[in-house]
């Protein structure tokens, strides 16, 4: 019998194949502001987009794109000398994200809510928006970036765990309850998922261990797994690690699902385990 009785899962990046997209239709929108206000970019490209996601605190990419347009922003007002490289930034960033992003702006700076409105036109273009928002996009753009998406995990991945030993299943995703509905669609839980212990954007963000907290009381779990694939996942269980005894009811060990095939970059962070695929999860279980 397993030692866990649950598992936690973010969604995009492991059990679904969303950040790809989702780093393209940041990259893409920050280009286009930049072209229309007249920004320059300082070569702005993916492998950036990607350094600020896995440096922390950009969990959201709604952080994200607001991020960028405000340090865009900043280049052209003077706030930034021409000489600092994103990676300097990203460096710079050290997992704040939007706090850090902050100190960058002025006070004509991107307004959050219209830019995330904006982005989302975009991610999901004229043809899924109106399913995903029931309302039509501020603007019109086809195909949205949303169509890259696929489901990492394989039909056969719920009813693995359950023969594995595991009872229920929550999730802790940056998505928001619109958003869920592609994934919630598609992906098969085979009765493990617990709808009270699905938690997304509207209700916290990651790295804040009260979300753990309450996903843990609604799955009843004395010993569970968070799997992520960011670094406010693991954040998330090491700040869980922390609270006083009386706030921790479960021992929490974090699984890293590492596409990149750098298990000691997250070791040394402290993973408790690194697999390239999430498929793996039932047999990495029964090996503890």
């Amino acid at each position: 019998m397993t030692l866990f009785d649950a598992i936690i899962f973010d969604v995009d990046g492991v059990l679904w194949a969303a950040q790809d997209a989702y780093n393209a239709c940041t990259l893409f929108v920050a280009r286009t502001l930049a072209q229309e206000q007249d920004w320059p970019t300082a070569g702005l490209d993916l492998e950036h987009v990607r350094a600020f996601k896995r440096s922390g605190g950009f969990n959201s990419d709604w952080d994200m794109i607001w991020a960028l347009a405000v340090l865009l922003q900043a280049r052209a007002q003077g706030r930034i000398p021409p000489e600092r490289s994103w990676f300097d930034l990203v460096e710079e960033n050290a997992g704040r994200g939007v706090t850090w992003a902050q100190n960058y702006a002025g006070p004509d700076a991107p307004d959050f809510r219209q830019l995330q409105t904006l982005y989302d036109a975009y991610y999901w273009g004229a043809d899924l928006y109106p399913r995903i928002y029931d309302r039509e996009p501020v603007v019109v753009h086809r195909p949205g970036f949303a169509h890259a998406e696929r489901a990492y995990a394989r039909p056969d991945l719920f009813p693995r765990l359950r023969q594995a030993g595991v009872q229920r299943a929550g999730i802790i995703t940056g998505r928001n309850r619109n958003e869920m509905r592609t994934p919630m669609a598609a992906l098969h839980f085979d009765g493990l998922l617990v709808p009270d212990a699905i938690f997304t954007d509207e209700d916290g963000h990651k790295p804040d261990p009260d979300l753990l907290v309450r996903a843990i009381d609604r799955l009843n779990a004395r010993r569970a797994v968070m799997v992520g694939d960011s670094p406010d996942d693991l954040r998330l269980v090491l700040n869980y690690r922390q609270l006083p005894a009386r706030g921790r009811r479960a021992q929490v060990l974090t699984v890293i699902i590492d596409h990149d095939d750098d298990p000691q970059y997250w070791r040394d962070l402290g993973a408790d385990a690194v697999l390239t695929d999430v498929n793996d999860l039932p047999d990495w279980l029964l090996r503890k």
